[in-house]
């Protein structure tokens, strides 16, 4: 028990820190598995003080309060002990008291208890050729002293982490250690016990530490002379020698390094933070996050490497922003040497930033030195972050996977790193776009603006706008071993398809993605007010059906708020009338010129969660006599494997499972052994609209074999063949008005040719011509049946301009 001194000062130091310290606080709800006893790293009275604020904050038992069970006064323990005139805390010798809870616990057979391990870190970690003053301000992997957690306390008191372990059940210990033990006696067999448990935190504490503080990193002009010094860089320093090169070739290499390495600060972290903090708050009315329990663990055991959509600069900040409020480790970013501005690329240098050319093949001490620093970021424990599709996508897709990261990441792996790698997908939704301006100009023709630091002044003025809210979902990590366990022949791109669809299948869906998947599916985007509330409720329902096979989440807000929402943030129009206000439909709804095209980045992100439902309603809503189950089957098993490649859709969707399902709801109706649509106008208006999500996907799919099938074998090459589909996409655009900019993308022409010849019923013949077997003629057909017949027209119109081509 403490004696009546102590007690007053503990009481002291408690009421100071309640009046003053602003602790964060993750994992907090780990604690609530039982009764628990905390284990703290190192002897210090304010972290049992805060630890006890913040228990009663959340619920927990007291470390201060008694364990019953076991006669124990306290229910905590610290595992090392200040020794020496430096005070420096280690282990000498085991815990009197874990040895005492640990021998009565091993006594009381029926006695549950759970040991929770607690970090408590007093600033985070600064590198350490940073001044003397930022080191003082900062939690690094020494102990922090008094005197700097006073300074933290009276200058940073909101900056202060504590971090809850996952409990762990103290008789599986013990249970474990004295299994291990053959014939000891029994007071050896608990001292085994109670070194196990030992030994088992010291490694909880640093993994909680690495997680939340990141490596212990040496001096950067260390990791700059390890990079230049290493094999691969000398290898590609020595190749140039040859030349006569060598001294400048030295230069370029030291030169490179300098310019890719991430120096980052955390003093500039923590203003990084107050400013985002700032700004956040101002533009956008919340920021959502989902999905951290499914990799928060892994942060302890496995080197992160996040990998994002790319939908805005906002991105990388989001990101950074939210792992630092949630206690895990900033990353190192791979960000484009076009961001490397005056003022601003130090900034983002200082924040984690590392910078890479956009090409650097042909230049190979380049690429060595890159590659090499990688590796020792990887090395050295260091999460790292970067976008697979490049650039920031302008249509509201994910673009192909540029595979050049991946491959260096696989090849780090190879060499050998302390801790396996573990890719965190994650998508990224925003309710109102912040480069909108710029992405409807770039989509109309306009080209692409480039970074400068006035760009980023005149970005100042979006403080005055507001934005909605912001979406960051943590999809399903893919742990790199497990993939090349089982990883096909060629396992870079395969690795690439598959993140990307894992950042897909993790889809937040807000208001705006699902106003634009119903009023982008009219004709003119223009939708009675009651029609949008209905297939608002009616996405929602289909996108909950499918959230068990893929992990998707969709807003709960109600539909008629959704559109009301979309009004204020000047994403929809409202055109009043008396004949309107007489309706039971209500006004209409619908988008001006611009938005009309900046909508369909608000579909595109999220098209591929109807796209399985919106097919089986595309091969029905059309059809007068009924098709049967099984000849929807076969149709959805030739057509949905091109859909889910330009989609990215994982595999799971099934005919039958949709097909049921849409028959429950109303939307299609059995006729004799058939299917059709429904007789009510109302429900087949639904289906259509559902139909008219993916229309264009199959119109741009049917204008490539018709054209295709049309010329006959033999008489296409590729490149020809991708321009002829690019020039007849614009030109059925223009005639029926179709506004949407990637309808004559020539990149999704060029994925779905390559999707034909990857499953062999399009082949290149040693000229370079293409030719095709009987399964496209199937395709065509089934076409037939789906595709409006004014396209179908003005494509026979256009095989008949062409005439007999000469390629």
């Amino acid at each position: 028990m403490l004696s009546a001194a102590k007690r007053l000062h503990y009481a002291a130091v408690r009421r100071l820190l309640a009046a003053w310290a602003k602790p964060e606080v993750n994992g907090v709800e780990r604690g609530a598995h039982g009764p628990i006893v905390y284990a703290l790293a190192n002897r210090s009275l304010t972290d049992i003080a805060l630890l006890d604020i913040v228990a009663e904050r959340h619920g927990l038992p007291s470390p201060q309060g008694p364990i019953e069970a076991l006669d124990e006064a306290q229910r905590f323990f610290f595992l090392n002990r200040p020794t020496g005139l430096w005070r420096r805390h280690i282990m000498r010798t085991v815990p009197s008291r874990l040895q005492r809870m640990e021998h009565k616990l091993a006594a009381a057979e029926n006695t549950e208890l759970y040991l929770l391990p607690v970090s408590i870190f007093w600033g985070r970690a600064a590198n350490k050729d940073r001044s003397w003053i930022r080191a003082l301000l900062s939690e690094g992997w020494a102990m922090s002293s008094r005197l700097r957690r006073l300074l933290i306390l009276l200058f940073n008191r909101r900056d202060i982490l504590v971090q809850f372990g996952k409990p762990l059940p103290w008789h599986e210990i013990t249970q474990t250690a004295t299994r291990s033990v053959d014939h000891a006696d029994a007071e050896g067999e608990d001292a085994i016990a109670v070194r196990r448990t030992a030994r088992l935190l010291r490694v909880k504490f640093r993994n909680q530490k690495t997680a939340a503080l990141g490596p212990d990193l040496s001096h950067r002009r260390t990791l700059m002379d390890q990079i230049l010094s290493s094999s691969p860089v000398a290898a590609a320093i020595n190749a140039e020698a040859a030349n006569g090169k060598r001294r400048r070739s030295e230069r370029r290499a030291r030169k490179a390094a300098q310019a890719i390495a991430a120096d980052m600060s955390y003093p500039t972290v923590r203003f990084l933070d107050r400013l985002l903090g700032w700004f956040w708050h101002r533009v956008y009315a919340g920021i959502d996050v989902d999905g951290l329990e499914n990799f928060a663990s892994l942060a302890e055991t496995h080197t992160l490497v996040y990998v994002p959509c790319h939908r805005s600069h906002i991105d990388y900040l989001l990101l950074s922003y939210v792992l630092y409020h949630h206690g895990l480790m900033l990353p190192h970013i791979a960000a484009g040497d076009n961001l490397n501005m005056p003022i601003v690329g130090g900034m983002l240098r200082r924040g984690g930033a590392f910078f890479m050319r956009r090409r650097f093949q042909g230049d190979r001490v380049y690429q060595a030195v890159f590659a090499e620093y990688l590796y020792q970021v990887f090395r050295r424990g260091h999460s790292v972050e970067y976008f697979m599709e490049g650039g920031r996508s302008r249509t509201g897709r994910l673009l192909p996977a540029r595979t050049g990261m991946l491959q260096m990441t696989l090849e780090a792996h190879r060499r050998g790193l302390p801790r396996p790698i573990a890719f965190v997908p994650v998508y990224f939704g925003y309710e109102k776009l912040i480069e909108a301006a710029s992405y409807v100009e770039e989509l109309r023709g306009g080209g692409k603006r480039q970074e400068s630091v006035g760009g980023v002044l005149r970005s100042l003025k979006l403080v005055r706008q507001s934005f909605g809210t912001a979406q960051v979902s943590f999809g399903k990590p893919v742990l790199l071993d497990d993939f090349l366990a089982s990883a096909p022949a060629a396992p870079v791109r395969a690795l690439g398809a598959r993140l990307l669809a894992e950042i897909n299948a993790g889809a937040a869906i807000n208001g705006m993605n699902l106003i634009a998947l119903a009023t982008l599916s009219m004709p003119r985007q223009a939708i009675e007010e009651q029609a949008l509330v209905a297939q608002i409720d009616l996405c929602r329902h289909l996108i909950h059906r499918d959230a068990a096979n893929h992990g998707y989440r969709v807003t709960a807000m109600p539909a008629a708020d959704i559109v009301q929402r979309a009004e204020r943030l000047g994403l929809l129009q409202r055109e009043r009338s008396a004949l309107n206000r007489s309706s039971p439909l209500g006004d209409i709804l619908l988008h001006d010129d611009f938005t009309s095209v900046l909508m369909t980045w608000y579909r595109n992100n999220v098209m591929h969660v109807l796209a399985a439902p919106a097919l089986i309603a595309c091969l029905v809503v059309n059809r007068r006599r009924g098709i049967r189950r099984q000849a929807i089957g076969q149709l959805f098993d030739a057509i949905f494997p091109y859909m889910r490649r330009e989609l990215l859709l994982g595999s799971g969707d099934s005919a039958d499972r949709w097909l049921d399902h849409l028959q429950a709801l109303g939307l299609v109706e059995r006729r004799g052994a058939g299917f059709v649509a429904p007789q009510d106008p109302t429900w087949r208006f639904r289906l259509r609209l559902l139909a008219n999500t993916v229309m264009q996907v199959l119109e741009r799919f049917y204008i490539a074999i018709s054209l295709l099938s049309g010329a006959g074998p033999g008489t296409w090459s590729r490149r020809a063949l991708l321009a002829d589909c690019r020039a007849t996409a614009e030109r059925i655009s223009t005639l029926y008005g179709i506004n949407a900019p990637e309808y004559s993308d020539q990149r999704l022409f060029e994925g779905f040719i390559q999707g034909l010849m990857d499953s062999g019923v399009v082949a290149e013949d040693q000229a370079g011509k293409l030719h095709f077997d009987q399964r496209l003629t199937t395709l065509l057909r089934t076409g037939r049946g789906v595709i409006a017949v004014e396209l179908r027209q003005a494509l026979e119109r256009r095989q008949s301009d062409l005439g007999e081509v000469g390629r």
